[in-house]
């Protein structure tokens, strides 16, 4: 439910775009699904390079000293990237109709 919910906002967002802007609706779909697709990925991911650069400012803020942790790179599929995938789909069967 969440999922859809979330695709509906995304949609939105996007046809707001297309409508405010006055821009083609399919490329306005694919960069908006794009953008969305890697920033869900950015925020469902973990034990990359940005968390582990994060961790190293929060050590150092606090004085302490940085250990890097082992934990190997991990995604949490969500329903932000579940949403922002079904519209890149959306956006792929509107470019084959259209």
């Amino acid at each position: 439910m969440f999922v859809l919910l979330v695709l509906g906002i995304e949609l939105a967002i996007l046809f707001g775009i297309f409508m405010f802007l006055n821009t083609n609706l399919l490329s306005t779909m694919f960069f908006g699904s794009v953008g969305f697709i890697l920033v869900a990925f950015i925020t469902g991911s973990k034990g990359d390079a940005i968390s582990k650069g994060g961790q190293l400012a929060v050590f150092e803020s606090l004085g302490g000293a940085y250990k890097p942790e082992h934990e190997q790179a991990s995604l949490r599929v969500g329903p932000f990237l579940l949403g922002s995938i079904l519209c890149f789909i959306l956006y792929v069967i509107l470019e084959v109709l259209l």
